[in-house]
């Protein structure tokens, strides 16, 4: 893509959407991204030979073995497997909306390959469905929660070109530079040249005289990451991994920390001390209910009635 420098320093690198992508490297060169020894590995037997339908294989994924199966020409791992293990500290609901946040797509695994998963370890047996990621999208999925999400190493005065169909749709320029927290506004419009945080970007339109409308697909301050896209349909993988990089950012998501033993132990035996001191205290009063009920019965049987005499 051509270039087109501004002469005010402050200004950002406005990038045409055609011609070849001629941009120098974003990053150090990453050709072994995904087979990454620090984060996930393959076994040598799925690296060397072609990849086959349903054929099962195993990725070191943070050091723990994941199985790995083929879908679709593409080797996806198994989300409840990684969710079970590596990321067993967080809820489902955490998992869950990060995945939707990063717009990773489970993909359901049939009958057949839910028996193959089963019977490699992954599944237990009373499962019913499996959803499948590929190894990229489970590295990016536990980077966001394990690993540290450090900015990309970008040039000051470098843009991704970014739109979004939302109502009418809007093209902008993404500036990682200003992008120091979630409500920054790092985004300006190629319209209006206005700014917008990202969450506010999607709810920004512009119609134009080819704009088509599109009814937002529950659009909301959060799924920016997911309506938000670049604008080159066919960018190179180096960018891409950069793009992925800055929306794995203040991406947010509390985490359940467990309490140390130490500090477990003194509360239980004060909860169970609790309810004891309960028990024995609805205890005695039910007893002192009976103790009042059976006095009363007592005192009503020694009660003679007064005979009534007959009418004269």
């Amino acid at each position: 893509m051509d270039k087109t420098h501004l002469s005010n320093p402050n200004d950002i690198i406005m990038t045409s959407s055609t011609g070849p992508y001629r941009q120098e490297p974003l990053t150090p060169p990453r050709p072994t991204h995904l087979h990454s020894t620090s984060s996930s590995s393959t076994s040598p037997s799925s690296s060397s030979s072609p990849l086959k339908p349903n054929q099962v294989g195993q990725v070191i994924l943070y050091g723990v073995p994941i199985v790995s199966l083929v879908i679709d020409n593409n080797e996806r791992l198994c989300l409840a497997q990684i969710s079970n293990t590596l990321l067993k500290n967080y809820s489902y609901n955490e998992i869950h909306n990060r995945r939707v946040a990063l717009g990773i797509t489970c993909v359901q695994c049939t009958p057949v390959q839910l028996e193959i998963l089963r019977r490699a370890g992954a599944m237990p047996i009373s499962s019913r469905r499996c959803g499948m990621i590929t190894k990229r999208e489970a590295e990016r999925l536990c980077k966001s929660f394990l690993g540290e999400n450090a900015p990309p190493k970008l040039p000051d005065n470098f843009a991704f070109d970014v739109s979004h169909e939302c109502a009418w749709g809007c093209r902008g320029n993404f500036i990682p530079a200003r992008y120091n927290s979630s409500r920054a506004k790092c985004i300006k419009c190629s319209f209006c040249n206005m700014y917008f945080s990202p969450n506010k970007f999607i709810f920004h339109s512009h119609r134009t005289p080819d704009a088509k409308y599109t009814q937002p697909d529950a659009a909301n301050f959060n799924s920016w990451r997911r309506h938000l896209k670049l604008s080159d349909k066919h960018p190179p993988d180096e960018l891409i991994y950069a793009w992925e990089d800055v929306k794995a950012m203040f991406n947010g998501g509390s985490r359940k920390r467990a309490l140390p033993s130490s500090l477990l132990l003194p509360q239980l035996w004060l909860s169970c001390d609790i309810v004891a001191k309960a028990v024995t205290l609805r205890g005695a009063v039910i007893v002192q209910q009976e103790n009042i009920s059976s006095e009363i019965s007592s005192h009503a049987g020694n009660l003679n009635p007064r005979p009534i005499s007959p009418p004269t």
